[in-house]
């Protein structure tokens, strides 16, 4: 709790969780629930468009996390009002021009505006050299899931009145957040300009060669993302075509899951400051993966909620521990480079994820994907109970 205090005291951290939350909060009403339905329902256009808008966003956020990661090591926080404005002027575009092409290269444009708020919040307000970091951690998670999936549900009573009501909905709060930005103190004292000699490629290389991030960091980041992937095409269906969920139903099931993270998330934080990571790593991949393996076989609604309670209390258990873990290889000076450039591995694996789940669930059926993703999350358990990650672990500055 003395961390929450903290934060919340200090203007700066509390305006830094704010803008995460106004961005997550209209980025997933906007791309998870408001683009499909808008762009297939108002417009007329196909489910390809909304598709390959929604995949151009995610990837050109994957692409460009390295180099946002430079500037704002450069640059200082700053940066944040440039991307804000980037934004505000891409949707407005999208709104008056709702066409296609505007719709696709708008959200491209778009992903290239959010890639510094994440990386801006993490080196701002959990710094890789506090001791209470995963504490705070703890408080990034929950503001950023509760953002997260608190806009695909909210946009979803506005899309019910009027569509266009909802579209103006969404670019008012992302107007608030450039405001939030444009007034948030301390970016006058953020150092602009990085170490002498500093660049991307630089800090790339030296991370590669740390033994650590190259053979415990990079296959792990890549596995957990990569199992969380797999199972993202078929959850729907599955709750739907094997446990005979309703819309709301599901609704229901993806509440529990983010109500038990978020409710966890800072307790979690406060214990990955002061146990040994690998065992926080090692229960919380445990759990997911025992969670999952019964959900495979679930069929009956209260044991589907609450196993998805369980799934989200182990994603709070293994969130901050493994944030943690990673912050062990950043450099102090170079911390946003360092978060993007592990960011663009992570998005490597929910990239991959959905399509390599969706094609073994065409080939096995609809728990198969399950089944591997419970089979990853096991072998990541064990290795991280066995393997004394954290001997193994040091700063290269």
């Amino acid at each position: 709790m003395h961390s929450l205090k903290r934060v919340l005291s200090s203007r700066k951290d509390f305006s830094l969780l704010l803008i995460l939350f106004l961005m997550e909060f209209t980025r997933g009403a906007f791309y998870l629930t408001f683009l499909p339905l808008y762009a297939v329902k108002y417009l007329g256009l196909s489910v390809a468009v909304s598709g390959l808008a929604i995949s151009a966003h995610y990837f050109v956020e994957t692409l460009f996390k390295g180099a946002a990661g430079w500037q704002l090591d450069r640059r200082g926080h700053r940066i944040l009002n440039i991307s804000f404005s980037l934004g505000l002027a891409t949707l407005l575009l999208m709104k008056m021009f709702p066409t296609a092409a505007v719709l696709v290269i708008g959200s491209a444009v778009f992903g290239l505006s959010v890639t510094p708020v994440w990386l801006a919040v993490v080196s701002g307000v959990a710094p890789v050299q506090l001791k209470d970091r995963a504490s705070r951690m703890g408080i990034v998670f929950a503001v950023w899931l509760t953002g997260a999936g608190g806009g695909p549900v909210v946009i979803s009573f506005f899309i019910e009145n009027n569509y266009n009501l909802a579209f103006w909905f969404l670019i008012a709060l992302w107007g608030l957040a450039l405001i939030v930005s444009a007034t948030m103190p301390g970016k006058g004292a953020d150092r602009a300009g990085g170490s002498p000699g500093f660049s991307l490629f630089k800090e790339v290389a030296r991370m590669a060669g740390n033994p650590s991030v190259k053979y415990i960091l990079l296959p792990g980041m890549f596995l957990q993302t990569l199992a969380g992937g797999l199972i993202l095409p078929l959850l729907p269906l599955y709750a739907q075509d094997v446990i005979g969920f309703s819309p709301r139903q599901y609704a229901f099931l993806l509440i529990a899951g983010g109500a038990a993270a978020v409710l966890c998330f800072l307790p979690m934080g406060h214990l990955a400051d002061r146990f040994r990571l690998r065992y926080l790593l090692a229960t919380g991949f445990g759990l997911t993966a025992l969670s999952l393996a019964m959900f495979s076989t679930a069929r009956a609604a209260l044991s589907a909620y609450l196993l998805a309670a369980l799934v989200g209390f182990s994603y709070a258990v293994v969130l901050p521990a493994w944030n943690n873990l990673l912050a062990k290889s950043i450099s102090p000076e170079h911390q946003a480079t360092g978060w993007g450039l592990f960011a663009t591995v992570e998005g490597m694996g929910i990239a991959v994820g959905p399509a390599l789940g969706g094609a073994v669930t065409k080939s096995f059926g609809l728990t198969s994907s399950i089944i591997v993703s419970t089979v990853l999350l096991a072998v990541m358990a064990c290795f991280y109970f066995l393997y004394p990650v954290e001997k193994f672990f040091f700063r290269q500055i």
